[in-house]
């Protein structure tokens, strides 16, 4: 699939993993493949009961006398594909394809995030001639969905104090500080009643570009079909939901959901059009926005509970609600998923922060609007994030090696991304951590995908840094 780029290791390793399902919390095959690897080569490596495997390079001659660094990746990737696509992500391998400067996956998640950071560890484990101190490369599972992996790495084992994470995903741009995230699932358990309205109607939105809930959050013009479907409804007198379905992950901005509702107002579609009409026009040609009317539903939710959901999802501030000084977004919430199951309703959302006071005030508002409309909490999670260090000579010395090799100043920056280094800064003492990747675009969605040229920029790069820190 990659034949021509295959003589770059990097993309011959990212090729071979790319042949191996590894849905998040279904990492068992690729770990076969790393812990083959390793043997192999002749390299130590362990393993432990969360899918997690450590190997280790030891320190090439003459270099002995430096201390170890850790290189890390996560094995795991976000599974999503277009409607009309066929695949099992449990199964079958992703089909790749170069498109240009880019290297795509065929209807579906490419999984660079964070395949590329796997690949590049194997490809320097993979070189002969390369002068390093002791490398200790982690691979963590379950990255997308838990962070099991991170949170259960037995970081006494990992003798270095420095660990720089490959889940980049800016060329040139060096993580130093990520978002505390809280994660929540809550219900809303309903029964139905006879429904009395005169007509029903159908509202569908489809094709919104979706995306990380971190990364992608600044941008606007990505919208959330789930939002804008429910303030869409809050514009007619009466409505009545009957069936309410969008979004996919708690950590993915949603891309479709699907309304069906009852009302008495008449003239439904002239009343919404105009503001369809400006969703269209704002969030892209690309999107779909359909409202029509559907036959006589005999059923709709009670009053009570139609009524909450709508109310606090309207209520729900979402997308970047703060920034600093420097523009990096330092507050965000992503309303994420909206299910109707046999007998609740099922609502998954986000909040993120850099600024511990912002998210302790969020966390106050949020506990009272959960309370307001009578949602229950199912399920949450509460993931770390790395503070920004005033001395981070981890980050001085890659800055210098980036400048010195490209003439080109290394931007340290602030992320709402969530990374596995809040875990592990917070279980090593003076440990410094910092993220770096390639240009990769659109991750979490099947528009994802992974620029060549930038690839291999930071292959060269990566090279000379293990040579210099």
């Amino acid at each position: 699939m990659l034949e021509n780029l295959r003589k770059y290791s990097v993309f011959k390793y990212f090729e071979e993993i790319s042949k191996i399902p590894r849905k998040s919390g279904n990492e068992q095959e690729i770990v076969k493949y790393l812990v083959n690897f390793a043997k192999e080569r002749n390299l130590k490596y362990y393993t432990d009961e969360y899918n997690n495997i450590v190997i280790i390079k030891e320190a090439s001659k003459g270099q002995e006398f430096k201390k170890a660094v850790a290189i890390q990746a996560h094995t795991d990737m976000i599974c999503e594909k277009q409607d009309n696509v066929q695949h099992d992500f449990l199964n079958d391998p992703l089909k790749l394809y170069v498109d240009g400067d880019y290297i795509r996956a065929k209807g579906t998640t490419l999984g660079a995030d964070n395949g590329i950071g796997v690949a590049y560890i194997l490809a320097l484990l993979d070189l002969d001639n390369i002068v390093s101190p002791k490398l200790e490369c982690i691979f963590t599972s379950q990255e997308e969905t838990t962070m099991l992996g991170a949170i259960n790495l037995d970081m006494d084992k990992i003798e270095s104090n420095k660990i720089i994470s490959l889940d980049g995903s800016k060329e040139g741009k060096m993580l130093v500080s990520s978002a505390e995230c809280e994660e929540w699932i809550c219900t809303l358990p309903y029964k139905t009643q006879k429904n009395e309205y005169k007509y029903c109607y159908e509202l569908i939105y489809d094709n919104f570009k979706g995306g990380h809930s971190g990364a992608n959050i600044a941008d606007e013009k990505r919208g959330n079909p789930i939002k804008l479907g429910v303030e869409l409804l809050t514009k007619l007198d009466t409505y009545r939901i009957i069936r309410i379905n969008g979004g996919s992950r708690v950590n993915v901005i949603p891309r479709n959901v699907n309304i069906t509702f009852a009302t008495n107002d008449e003239n439904v579609e002239s009343i919404l059009q105009e503001y369809i009409n400006f969703q269209k026009q704002f969030y892209g040609e690309q999107v779909n926005i359909a409202l029509g009317k559907i036959k006589h539903q005999e059923k709709v939710l009670d009053e009570r509970v139609s009524n909450d959901l709508i109310g606090f999802i309207f209520e729900f501030e979402n997308g970047a609600i703060k920034t600093d000084e420097e523009g990096n977004v330092v507050q965000s919430r992503n309303m994420a998923q909206v299910n109707i199951k046999e007998n609740e309703v099922n609502i998954a959302f986000s909040q993120r922060s850099n600024v511990k006071e912002a998210e302790e005030q969020y966390l106050d508002n949020l506990s009272n609007l959960i309370s307001k409309y009578s949602l229950t909490v199912k399920w949450t999670q509460n993931l770390k994030g790395v503070p920004k260090k005033d001395n981070n000579n981890l980050a001085n010395t890659c800055k210098a090696v980036y400048e010195k090799m490209f003439g080109e100043d290394m931007e340290q920056i602030i992320s709402q991304g969530v990374v596995e280094g809040g875990f592990f800064v917070s279980k090593k003492q003076d440990c410094e951590y910092i993220c770096i990747g390639p240009n990769l675009y659109d991750a979490h969605s099947p528009s994802e995908r992974l620029s060549i040229k930038s690839t291999l920029k930071v292959w060269k790069y990566l090279k000379k840094l293990i040579r210099k820190i």
